[in-house]
């Protein structure tokens, strides 16, 4: 068969796709082999960990695979294991390679195990952050991976100075990086959290979805959502709980923040056997039912069928506003509105306890609210006190008064 011009160009293009192929997977074999010996060889001579894995695979298209790999406390596995994974993937950014320059499309764990301890105030796992770069741009501007995955995994953390123990389990979590020019990160992580409080297990379904943009000085903005279900601490259960939050200019000063947040929740019952909180809530019930000039309810089971409440801070300006509170002794709906620089405030408050209702309102200074319908003096001052609580609790966080 003849030659032509165009057959001889095609031959030679696909001479030089083979060329080059043959020379990405080079330099691919060699960036997984340096990968390999600062796993095994330079990691647990930096750190004085001791690492190990069953075994090792290289391709193209799935990347670095080590089986089994861990990484043992300090010193030696002797003392437990600190991190082990069923499987790690490892996948070099060919582009950078060919570069000469190491960053990673994806990192993924399966099934890994990590387990942390804290002691007198300090981590077992501060050795390794000799790993992280020495820059001062912070590790959210050099993140080199665009994809850290962990699926079944597992993390358990002893915390000796709190005394509290934490376990996450069946965790999934994906971080991506979505700017490499820049700290643009996206969170998704769900598992099953557990601990011990007071004696009591807690333990609740969980999952986070955020996404967070970070400036040289730090964290300058932030929002996404966190749900909880089937929450339960000791004999009290809840259905579900849930929070929203968009947080701008961060870095800015108090005045330029600018900060909405929403919390809700539903299904929670307090057996009667919960002395401490239904204590608690008589006390509080005895408050309006003062004002209402009738008795405290009887509580035995406290049922809260809903909650919700939105907060806000704007231009120097707070706001707790559509306070929802729908329980089996009690139905209340409230507002608090704080005026940083005019030092004033505005509250609203409406509550059904019973057959009887109190619909309240207070404004003006901080210092001295009028408050609506007229009351006794000392019911009037018992408000006043609450308000003020309310108040300073809120101010302490976010002092837009400049105090």
């Amino acid at each position: 068969m003849p030659l032509t011009r165009a057959r001889v160009l095609l031959a030679l293009l696909l001479l030089a796709a083979a060329g080059a192929a043959g020379f990405a997977y080079s330099k691919y074999r060699k960036i997984s082999a340096y990968v390999v010996d600062q796993i095994s060889d330079q990691a647990s001579r930096k750190l004085g960990r001791q690492v190990r894995f069953s075994g090792v695979a290289y391709s193209p298209f799935k990347g670095i695979v080590l089986r089994d790999a861990c990484l043992s406390r300090l010193p030696d596995f002797s003392k437990g294991d600190f991190f082990c994974a069923k499987k790690t993937v490892i996948r070099p950014r060919l582009r950078a390679l060919l570069r000469n320059r190491v960053s990673f499309s994806g990192v993924v764990f399966e099934q890994p195990v990590l387990k942390v301890r804290e002691k007198a105030g300090r981590w077992d796992f501060e050795d390794l952050l000799a790993l992280l770069p020495d820059t001062d741009k912070g590790l959210y501007l050099t993140w080199n991976a665009s994809e850290l995955v962990m699926r079944g995994g597992r993390i358990e953390a002893d915390l000796e100075t709190s005394g509290l123990s934490l376990a996450l389990e069946d965790l999934d979590l994906e971080l991506d990086h979505h700017s490499s020019y820049g700290g643009n990160f996206g969170l998704q992580a769900a598992c099953l959290a557990k601990t011990v409080y007071k004696g009591k297990l807690v333990s609740a379904g969980v999952s986070l979805k955020t996404e967070s943009n970070f400036a040289y000085g730090g964290l300058a903005s932030a929002r996404g959502e966190f749900r909880a279900r089937d929450i339960s601490y000791g004999a009290m259960t809840l259905q579900t709980f849930g929070a929203d939050w968009d947080l701008f200019n961060m870095r800015k000063p108090l005045g330029e923040k600018n900060y909405s947040v929403s919390v809700n929740a539903e299904g929670l019952l307090l057996p009667a056997q919960e002395n401490a909180a239904r204590d608690g809530v008589a006390r509080g019930l005895e408050l309006f039912s003062a004002a209402m000039g009738r008795s405290v309810p009887k509580i035995e089971d406290i049922e809260m069928r809903s909650f919700a409440a939105a907060f806000r801070l704007d231009d120097s300006v707070l706001a707790v506003k559509d306070i929802a509170l729908r329980t089996n002794f009690m139905e209340l709906d409230a507002a608090l509105t704080i005026f940083g620089p005019q030092r004033k405030a505005d509250a609203s408050l409406k509550a059904v306890v019973g057959d009887s209702r109190l619909e309240m309102s207070a404004a003006g200074p901080l210092d001295a609210p009028r408050i609506k319908p007229l009351l006794s003096s000392t019911l009037t001052a018992r408000f006043k006190s609450a308000l003020a609580a309310a108040e300073n609790s809120l101010l302490k966080l976010f002092p837009v008064t400049g105090e």
